[in-house]
């Protein structure tokens, strides 16, 4: 029998990326470059024991976005799917059938993580009643329905882009989980298993991993195939956990249609009772070991309940990605070379973040700075000097001097409003998700402000866009003068480290060269400079001494800290505590209705 290389497969994805979505343009760290053998080995030692290797999976979980009040499974049960703050983490795939930790391998190793990232992004990037949809559909306490697989591979394929888009270095790691399962572990149906089976197995392998189909497959089942790769083309890759059941609810009915004609040329063929399909139960049983063998890690049982939850408390200990700060050393300063590129858009995010802020108070702000920020013309009447008011003819008559008006403007200087976002993987989770809508929200203030112009950037540091080791990546997401709608601000992501005092400079040299009003600058961080040659007490010294000199430049730098790890005074004159992102209009509007006096002035010209 041939395998088919298919070159292109129902959803446009290619071999080497082990059939998942993958675009290398929306990657900015090329940290795995060169790395096909073991991704996880950028991570962790090749001499680490796998327990402990297998502990980084609480870093990544903050970057992808779990919550830190999530709870976590040693497997995929009935319990999760009453407790939507669950997920599972397949520990079961690192031990032996003795219940003991394997060697460290490193295949072995990034298909954990692979199988961890995407149970993580099942909870995060669904609502709770499909993710309850998603667990119940994949628990192996549950009944598995071949519809149910067919969703769960379509819906697992949907999240799985979610990854690739947001998280494309971490989607290399689900690839590999991928390649595990079927290259590994996967035992295929015999050939003298009964056509609908066969036929079920045959449309889950062209979702999920199309490598190993054979062209016997395809010509035995052409019919199905074609109906199926033709609906596939004309409805395209599933968007919703909706378009998931509607494409599997299709699916189902072709294999069911297909055993029934089966069923039925048996009879016709033997004149009487022909070879019965297989039975619901039949097709349950084999849903579920297929489930098992193409999208769940292996699952523990009762045994590992001790061990998981002392496994669990290490893991929650783990600091976020890519490193353990220590600010109370004097670490170091070198010198940081600044890189600008442009942000890319994401509508569908903004848009989605934009749901859950409350716009209200941007009227008072708008209304605030719209009073403030205004030109306009007066004149003054009974003048001995000026020109000559036609309304006091009959005065001029009898000499009363005061028969003049005067004419002038109020003319007030413009104002600057910059928003700086740390982009660091330390900013990773629910810190991420305030800071988007934090800036999210200024820009909605500000937009409607003709009076001031609004500058919008992210940072982090040693990584990609063009740059590397000690280079600070500044990321222009809305710049006065530019056709921006501040879509941009919805790719707002945790990245890599930060070089917090390069960044606030270099925003306030933009700025500044653009013109020389006033400005409001405000850092929204967490306080935790951090990056190569750059940390400890050295780093927040110059992140304080930049601060100075921006402010010098005619700034005022404001951090918006949220849960800031170095206290805000060290670094900062200003700062606004940000605990809940529905405080912070009331905040701002605290904070700026007294500085507003001071930062925009006025001029009389006569």
């Amino acid at each position: 029998m041939s395998e088919i290389g298919f070159n292109r497969d129902w959803f446009n994805r290619r071999e080497k990326n082990a059939y998942s979505h993958y675009d290398q343009r929306n990657k900015l760290f090329d940290w795995d470059k060169d790395m096909t053998n073991s991704y996880s080995s950028y991570f962790v030692k090749d001499n680490e024991s796998l327990r402990s290797a297998a502990q980084m999976v609480g870093s990544m979980f903050r970057v992808v976005g779990v919550d830190k009040k999530t709870t976590y499974q040693h497997s995929i049960t009935e319990a999760n799917a009453s407790n939507v703050s669950s997920i599972p983490i397949p520990l079961a795939m690192l031990k032996d059938e003795n219940g003991e930790y394997k060697n460290h391998d490193t295949k072995l190793l990034d298909a954990f993580y692979g199988a961890s990232i995407q149970n993580a992004a099942l909870s995060v990037f669904q609502s709770k009643t499909e993710y309850v949809k998603t667990v119940n559909a994949r628990s192996s306490q549950t009944t598995t329905t071949p519809k149910d697989l067919l969703f769960s591979i379509l819906n697992t394929e949907r999240i799985d882009k979610k990854i690739a888009d947001r998280f494309p270095g971490y989607s290399k790691f689900v690839q590999k989980f991928k390649q595990y399962k079927y290259d590994e572990t996967y035992t295929p149906l015999p050939d003298n298993e009964h056509q609908g089976k066969r036929l079920l197995e045959l449309i889950t392998k062209f979702l999920r991993y199309p490598a190993h189909i054979t062209e016997e497959e395809v010509a035995e089942f052409e019919k199905p195939v074609k109906q199926i790769e033709h609906y596939i083309k004309k409805h395209g890759f599933p968007k919703t956990a909706s378009d998931c059941e509607t494409q599997a609810s299709y699916m189902y009915n072709v294999v069911q249609k297909y055993i029934e004609e089966e069923e039925k040329k048996e009879e016709e063929n033997s004149e009487g009772e022909g070879k019965k399909g297989p039975s619901k139960e039949d097709m349950n049983d084999l849903a579920a070991s297929l489930m098992d063998q193409m999208i769940n890690g292996e699952d523990g049982d009762e045994t590992l309940d001790a061990d998981f939850a002392e496994f669990s408390e290490d893991m929650e200990e783990k600091k976020p990605i890519p490193h353990s700060h220590n600010f109370e050393k004097d670490g170091s300063i070198t010198a940081g070379n600044v890189k600008f590129i442009k942000a890319s858009s994401n509508s569908v995010q903004y848009k989605e973040e934009l749901k859950d802020i409350d716009t209200c108070k941007a009227s008072v702000l708008a209304n605030l700075f719209s009073r403030k920020c205004k030109d306009y013309a007066f004149s003054m009447k009974s003048m001995r000097s000026g020109r000559l008011d036609t309304n006091k003819i009959a005065e001029a008559k009898q000499n009363v001097p005061t028969i003049y008006e005067r004419f002038g403007e109020v003319k007030t200087n413009k104002l600057n409003i910059g928003v700086l976002v740390d982009e660091s993987g330390s900013m990773g989770g629910r810190k991420m998700q305030k800071a988007r809508q934090a800036a999210i929200f200024m820009y909605e203030v500000f937009k409607k402000v003709p009076d001031v112009r609004m500058y919008m950037y992210g940072h982090t540091a040693d990584a990609g866009g063009g740059g590397g080791m000690g280079d600070c990546i500044m990321r222009i997401y809305a710049e006065h003068g530019s056709s921006s709608n501040g879509h941009a601000l919805g790719s707002l992501d945790a990245r890599y480290n930060n070089r917090d005092g390069d960044a606030i400079l270099a925003a306030a040299r933009k700025i500044r060269s653009m013109n020389s009003d006033p400005c409001l600058l405000f850092v929204i961080s967490d306080g935790a400079p951090y990056a190569h040659g750059y940390s400890g007490k050295a780093a927040i010294a110059d992140t304080r001494k930049k601060v100075t000199q921006a402010q010098a430049l005619g700034f005022q730098v404001i951090q918006i800290a949220i849960e800031e790890e170095v206290p805000s005074e060290e670094m900062f004159d200003y700062s606004i505590k940000m605990t809940n992102i529905k405080n912070l209009p009331n905040d701002l509007i605290a904070y700026v209705s007294k500085r507003v006096d001071k930062l925009i002035k006025s001029k009389i010209i006569m």
